[in-house]
C-alpha cells in the first residue's frame, strides 16, 4: 500500500501514470493505493484504495438541471452520471447549444427547454468545457414543473400536460420522462 508523498521510482526509468506524478526526476504517489507498474507503455500507477471523483467522458449519458437560458444556448449544471453509483464532486457545469437541442427546427429555446427541468442529455465534448446534446430520442427532459403553478407535469398524449392549467406545456420530452430519479 502507497501513500500520498511515497517515492515510487525514476522518472528516468518509468512515466507517470494515473495516481503519479513527477517532482525533480522523482516519481511520487499522489494517492493511497496499489503501486501498477505496466512494462509495456513503461508507466507507473497507483491503483486508488478509494473510490475517486467522476470524470465525465464524450459520450457519457448524464442528468442535469436547465440553469438558465439564452436565445442561444441553455446553462445546464451536470448533476450525475447515468449508470454510474457516485455523484459528481463538484459543481459541474455544461452548455446545451440550440442547434443540438432537437433533431427538428428550434426557433425559441422556451419551448424546448425552461429553468429548473431535469434533463438527460449526451456528452459531446468533455474537454476544456462541457458541450451536451439532446437530438436524441432518449434525451430531453424526464422531469419538469409548469414555470406558472409549479405542479408537476403529466405525459399525456406524448405531449406534458399542466393539470392546474388545463393546457399543453411545450418541452423536448425524454423516452424515460417520469421514470428517473436522479
Amino acid at each position: 500500500m502507497k501513500q500520498p508523498g511515497d517515492k515510487l521510482g525514476s522518472a528516468m526509468e518509468y512515466m507517470p501514470g494515473s495516481g503519479v506524478y513527477e517532482i525533480n526526476g522523482e516519481l511520487i504517489a499522489g494517492v493511497c493505493g496499489e503501486l501498477k507498474e505496466d512494462n509495456e507503455t513503461m508507466k507507473m500507477s497507483i491503483i486508488p484504495s478509494v473510490s475517486t471523483p467522476i470524470e465525465i467522458k464524450e459520450g457519457d449519458t448524464v442528468f442535469g438541471r436547465i440553469q438558465m437560458t439564452r436565445n442561444s444556448m441553455a446553462s445546464v449544471e451536470v448533476l450525475k452520471v447515468k449508470g454510474k453509483k457516485r455523484s459528481i464532486g463538484n459543481y459541474t457545469v455544461g452548455t446545451l447549444h440550440v442547434a443540438k437541442m432537437s433533431k427538428d427546427y428550434v426557433s425559441n429555446i422556451s419551448d424546448v427547454y425552461q429553468a429548473n427541468d431535469l434533463i438527460q442529455a449526451t456528452v459531446i465534448k468533455a474537454k476544456p468545457a462541457i458541450e451536451l446534446a439532446t437530438n436524441s430520442d432518449n434525451d430531453g427532459v424526464v422531469f419538469a414543473r409548469c414555470d406558472v403553478t409549479h405542479d408537476v407535469l403529466k405525459v399525456v398524449d406524448g405531449e406534458l400536460w399542466s393539470e392546474e392549467l388545463r393546457r399543453r406545456v411545450p418541452r423536448k420530452i425524454s423516452k424515460i420522462y417520469g421514470k428517473v430519479q436522479v
